[in-house]
């Protein structure tokens, strides 16, 4: 596991901001916020699926992909406090006393605490839990804020920005070398080989009937949680089919309907378990299509209702295509 706190000096310091800068620091946590990040290397993997791998879908064609640069992801993701503190910074939380935050502020639908069976009065605000019910635009608004602000603290390596993984990317990080359905590293498809593995630990919140706090269960083998469950994941690009052959550093088609989320949410179920049962947190149940690490899903970019749906950012290369054009409102 990698570890998921900074080096003994204060984040933000000259040394880590140097490190930042040339790519070589194993982890970042922005200043102020507090949102962390892990390094992502560079390094080639197939994405996509075998046509034999259970509950697979024809839109996974497996393909080579080569990502070029390295780039850092975020180990959570992006939080309610993160997200309120940077989009709505002056809203007065003390006074709204409601389950799901206020739609024109763009606040989460899981937003406070039941204190009772109806009664939120007073109930804790779920700060920890994943943003919730966020466009895609307003995602990616969050990125440029970021990158504005760190860009004119001086902390941003050359040519690089914050903001929304591409699919690849997502895909590749999620894996973290690994080539099953599942980023559980030395288990195969089998359910007795999953189980052995102790798999259940790396699915969050799955078949729990609400998001959760992140970081609940285990990471990946390079210190991503909650890759599989918790909220669907917004991705740059725009949904279509993969291109053919060998590809480097893909961004997805120029246009399209709809926009690429990843990662499944926690209304799906954990895999290899008796159908039927709704799951637990620590129980087995059902077959969860869009849990595995090469399901692909799609939203309307302005989906804002959805509490499946979240995202989780990544520090990389900046793409010089109209995916970092203005948003399309």
């Amino acid at each position: 596991m990698l570890a998921l706190v900074l080096a003994s000096s204060p984040a933000g310091a000259a040394d880590d901001v140097a490190q930042l800068k040339a790519l070589l620091a194993k982890e970042w946590t922005l200043p102020e916020l507090g949102l962390k990040l892990t390094r992502i290397p560079a390094g080639s993997f197939v994405m996509g699926s075998p046509n034999e791998e259970p509950e697979r879908r024809e839109d996974e064609v497996q393909h080579e992909v080569t990502i070029s640069n390295p780039f850092y992801m975020g180990v959570y993701e992006v939080t309610q406090k993160e997200y309120y503190d940077i989009m709505v910074p002056d809203f007065d939380h003390d006074s709204w006393q409601y389950a799901r935050g206020p739609i024109h502020a763009g606040l989460a639908m899981f937003y406070r605490e039941r204190k009772s069976k109806e009664d939120y009065t007073g109930g804790k605000l779920n700060l920890r839990n994943p943003m919730e019910c966020v466009p895609w635009h307003r995602a990616r608004e969050f990125c440029r804020k970021i990158t504005a602000r760190e860009r004119k603290a001086g902390r941003l390596p050359e040519g690089y920005v914050y903001r929304l993984p591409t699919e690849a990317e997502w895909e590749y990080a999620c894996r973290a070398g690994t080539t099953g359905s599942y980023n559980v590293t030395g288990a195969s498809d089998s359910a007795d080989s999953l189980k052995s593995a102790d798999y259940l630990g790396s699915f969050a919140n799955v078949g729990g009937g609400c998001p959760t706090t992140v970081g609940g269960r285990k990471p990946n083998k390079w210190g991503l949680y909650d890759m599989h469950g918790n909220v669907y994941e917004w991705c740059l690009d725009w949904y279509g089919p993969y291109p053919n052959g060998k590809v480097a550093d893909p961004t997805g088609p120029a246009t399209g309907g709809k926009r690429v989320a990843r990662g499944g949410c926690f209304n799906g179920t954990v895999p290899f378990s008796p159908p039927g049962v709704i799951a637990s947190n620590d129980g087995f149940s059902g077959v969860g299509p869009f849990l595995r690490s090469a399901s692909r899903y799609q939203f309307s970019s302005d989906a804002d209702f959805y509490a499946i749906l979240g995202f989780r950012v990544v520090l990389g290369r900046a793409m010089a295509t109209d995916h970092e054009a203005p948003p399309d409102r």
